[in-house]
């Protein structure tokens, strides 16, 4: 066995070992605090799953990358411009006769409307602002939710998208409210699954990954075990994202810092840092240490085919619920968002 896949085997064991360390100490308090629902059974198959995931185990990394916070979006002249011009740029819009998928029937409606600026609020902290709203307390009325999409459609329409790039983090062009978060809506092979499921999924791949006989196959496991994780990664940034991209990702892209490892993620925006855990960036960079007959120019060399030949095998060894639809490495693009299997229906995509 060559180095690189030894220590590929290495950091997958010690997640392992550190996994069942954070159980031992979960059962203990369970034991002394037996009505304590933070550690109960429940509890920690969320816990479990999350830290497969990100690949973290240390406390720190845990609270951190368990948010899944969505980086700071591009600041523009636009982002940091007055809201209230822009508000009133819209109103003025539709009086005159704008038009949006049919608004024109109801700009006359006093419920076409939507939260009007505050004073000397800028457009980013209006934005931030419309969607906290939206997911404390629902899209409201139609009309409303129906105003909302226009509005943000007057925005991208009259600025550039590097101008409005910040509004994709916040309001993606496809979205939906399902349970109290703004979700991006894709078709149905990049639809969001549960974290269980995108969890099974890992688990799987880093057994087969130091399992397999073939070490060729073992390879190809850890190959197809680091895009799940690359995705995942990206995933946090909410912006449109091809898998293609995600796997031209280069080892310079993983970058060692003071608190966290960065991931420069390429987006349709310029690079995008993402927080990732110390042990996900060493197994990133072990598998970029793979020795190729090729020069290694991305993190990633096995064909698509490969990778996808032995997700699918996975697949079907953990049998998901049929619900999800189809489901690849490109599901994972969407942030898994809950824990059990639920998720809305595709059918949703072309509600307004």
């Amino acid at each position: 066995m060559d180095d690189s896949l030894k220590e590929i085997h290495e950091i997958l064991n010690e997640l392992e070992s550190d996994l069942a360390h954070v159980r031992a100490i979960w059962r203990g308090i369970e034991k002394l605090n037996p009505d304590f629902e933070q550690v109960s059974e429940e509890n920690w198959q969320e816990k479990h799953a999350r830290m497969w995931l990100h690949g973290a185990t240390k406390v720190h990394e845990c609270n951190e990358l368990e948010r899944w916070l969505f980086d700071s979006p591009p600041l523009t002249a636009t982002t940091e411009s007055p809201a209230q011009p822009h508000y009133d740029y819209w109103r003025g819009w539709l009086d005159n006769g704008g038009k949006w998928e049919g608004s024109a029937h109801y700009i006359d409606d006093p419920n076409f409307d939507i939260l009007a600026p505050l004073k000397n609020e800028i457009l980013i902290q209006y934005i931030v602002r419309l969607a906290q709203t939206i997911e404390k307390k629902g899209k409201g009325k139609k009309l409303q939710w129906r105003a909302l999409k226009c509005f943000l459609h007057f925005l991208r329409e009259n600025n550039t998208d590097s101008e409005v790039a910040f509004i994709e983090h916040i309001f993606p062009k496809q979205m939906d409210v399902f349970y109290s978060r703004i979700i991006r809506l894709l078709p149905d092979e990049r639809y969001p699954i549960s974290e269980r499921t995108a969890s099974e999924i890992i688990i799987n791949l880093a057994y087969r990954c130091r399992n397999e006989i073939r070490k060729d196959a073992q390879i190809t496991a850890a190959e197809s075990l680091g895009l799940c994780w690359l995705c995942i990664a990206a995933s946090r940034l909410r912006l449109p994202m091809h898998l293609e991209v995600v796997m031209e990702i280069k080892p310079t892209a993983i970058q060692f810092g003071a608190d966290f490892p960065i991931l420069q993620v390429p987006t349709w925006f310029g690079n995008r840092p993402v927080n990732i855990s110390s042990r996900l960036a060493r197994f990133l960079s072990a598998i970029a240490r793979i020795p190729s007959s090729k020069s290694r120019e991305t993190i990633l060399q096995r064909p698509p085919r490969s990778l996808t030949r032995v997700f699918e095998t996975v697949l079907k060894s953990i049998a998901p619920n049929p619900e999800y639809g189809n489901i690849t490495h490109a599901s994972l693009l969407s942030q898994p968002h809950i824990f059990g299997d639920h998720r809305p229906q595709p059918k949703r995509l072309s509600s307004s």
